[in-house]
């Protein structure tokens, strides 16, 4: 995968996605697997905005039962199973736990019902060759059981528990990536960090885009058949650069947080709840009860997700101390053994939802229960671009196959079914996970440990000999990198050589897991600043300003300052310029 802007410049494309988070990403490969000819670009780095707030779960909809929307429930079922399917080596079944109170609503009653009535509608959720990926049937366990999974949860009026299985990625920043490494290998171009500035149009019909190359300040032309606006939070105005009455009605907003801590509870997720309190940081105190989910990944624990209302600026979301600290306390009062502490907090994610509406119980936000998909020609009498709206991470292909079914029809095209829930993905040419791991461990060359052969499979599946290839050729690649784990040169090379990684914050947040789960050690981000220096041509001075870039990204905003930067908040990462 090269960037190459003159290839973007050249020519027509039959479909230009503008947005590279996770629904653009699987709009991209969609259509390049259906033969279009595709290009895609995004104002900063792909999946670096929204998409990169995750919890790292591919659900299938067991909260959807409360609202009895079966349709979701199904959606969601069967998506996770495509999932499993096309992204072997990233989407793995864990257990989850919800303890239960008293009786009703909260108690072992309900939530038998609803495990038994989840398993019915997923009666097909393990069709798949896989064993590995079997989903379990959900199941009613003990009070002593569910104390021997949480110890130290309250347990005034504790009844017992509900055990189901979902699914969870490693690394969901790889997982996007593969889209788009896959779209690029079916002959789709690509850019990051390329901005639209400005729209392509005769008459009433848009023809493409103008676009700026936030690398070195080039204006540029892309010239497109259809248009699909995929820019997430940045729909609206992305819209308005055509027609400020395009975005209407407006695209209202919630945020969403997520923390990493050091981990608590392990070898399960857990719903935890809290009556009263704050239902979202800065919130009164309000009735009803807040659900917290507490997911172990690698070695911490992801805590959220925190729902708010927003109204400003997508470009000026930042998480602000407050709001991590409110939300520590509100996991505390839920479960006072966690004892967390702003210490114990490695990272923060926050990305910005399309907002449903706000419960005027706890003035919590609810996000948006349906993805939106328009046609602007019927609503707004532009011809020639789509806008679509996602609301979850699982079942984002599906709604990009359907927002390519629409380009196609406006293409004028004959009609032909998308391929993208059977064709695996980039490093997903594996049919028993289990199978292909031994025996890539088994096979691994002398200079690599077991850590590191597993680690390799895990993030780039079917694709890892290419990194043993790379390490082979230059064995200065095959060193681990100091205070990264399992991760070896070879990744940090191979991400500014084949992945377009243009600052130490692509390479070391969305190319690697090295920054994910919090800020590496400086002997760390030193060793892949020098490779990346070596890679790129930067100077000294350069390498030590993505690092001190990079370390920013992980200190929130205090009272009164303007600083921009989280760890996976809204476009945080500045233009490689």
């Amino acid at each position: 995968m090269k960037r190459d802007i003159d290839r973007l410049a050249a020519g027509e494309y039959d479909l230009l996605v503008i947005g590279a988070g996770i629904y653009g990403a699987c709009a991209a490969w969609d259509a390049a697997l259906r033969g279009l000819s595709v290009a895609l670009i995004d104002r900063g780095d792909f999946g670096g905005a929204t998409s990169q707030n995750s919890q790292k779960i591919i659900h299938g909809g067991l909260r959807y039962l409360q609202q009895a929307d079966l349709v979701r429930v199904r959606e969601s079922i069967r998506e996770r199973r495509t999932m499993a399917r096309i992204a072997p080596h990233f989407v793995h079944p864990f257990p989850c736990v919800m303890p239960t109170y008293g009786h009703f609503t909260r108690g072992r009653e309900a939530l038998l019902m609803g495990m038994l009535a989840n398993d019915l509608i997923g009666f097909d959720r393990n069709r798949l060759a896989d064993p590995q990926k079997r989903i379990p049937r959900g199941r009613i366990i003990s009070r002593e059981k569910v104390l021997e999974l949480l110890p130290g949860i309250p347990t005034r009026g504790l009844t017992g528990g509900a055990v189901w299985h979902d699914c969870q990625t490693h690394n969901s920043e790889r997982l996007l990536l593969s889209f788009i490494l896959s779209a690029c290998e079916r002959g789709a171009a690509a850019a990051n960090y390329a901005e639209a500035t400005g729209f392509l149009s005769t008459g009433r019909r848009v023809t493409g885009v103008r676009a700026l190359d936030r690398t070195d300040g080039r204006a540029f032309d892309i010239r497109a058949k259809v248009v699909l606006n995929a820019a997430g939070p940045w729909s609206d105005k992305v819209l308005a650069l055509l027609d400020p009455a395009a975005a209407s009605p407006p695209l209202r907003l919630s945020t969403a947080l997520i923390v990493l801590t050091r981990r608590f509870i392990s070898g399960c997720g857990a719903g935890i709840s809290r009556r009263g309190g704050p239902a979202a940081p800065g919130t009164p105190a309000a009735k009803g009860t807040r659900l917290y989910f507490i997911t172990p990944w690698r070695d911490v624990s992801l805590v959220g997700t925190v729902h708010a209302p927003y109204r400003g600026d997508p470009d000026e979301d930042r998480v602000t101390e407050k709001e991590i600290s409110d939300l520590l306390d509100a996991v505390n009062a839920a479960y006072p053994s966690a004892r967390l502490s702003r210490r114990d907090v490695r990272a923060f994610y926050r990305g910005l939802l399309p907002l449903g509406r706000v419960n005027r119980r706890t003035g919590e936000a609810i996000v948006m229960t349906r993805y939106r998909l328009v046609d602007h020609r019927r609503r707004h009498g532009w011809e020639g671009i789509i806008t679509v709206i996602g609301v979850k991470y699982t079942t984002a292909r599906d709604v990009a196959e359907k927002a390519v079914d629409m380009a196609i029809g406006k293409l004028g095209a004959p009609r032909r079914g998308g391929a993208s829930a059977s064709t695996p993905i980039y490093g997903g040419d594996i049919r028993r996970f289990d199978e292909f791991l031994d025996r890539a461990v088994r096979t691994r060359p002398r200079w690599a440990s077991e850590e590191v052969a597993r680690h390799l499979v895990f993030h780039y599946g079917s694709r890892y000999t290419d990194l043993l290839a790379l390490a082979e050729r230059d064995r200065a690649l095959a060193r681990p990198i100091p205070g990264g784990g399992a991760v070896i040169a070879a990744e940090i090379a191979r991400a500014a050589r084949e992945e377009m990684a243009l600052t130490l914050a692509d390479a070391v947040l969305r190319r690697t897991e090295l920054g994910s789960a919090g800020c590496p050690p400086d002997e760390c981000l030193r060793a892949c600043a020098g490779i990346m220096a070596r890679e790129l041509g930067w100077d000294a001075g350069r390498a030590e300003a993505e690092i001190e870039a990079l370390k920013l990204l992980y200190i929130p905003k205090k009272a009164g300052e303007d600083r921009c930067g989280t760890a996976g908040g809204a476009d945080g990462q500045k233009p490689p310029v």
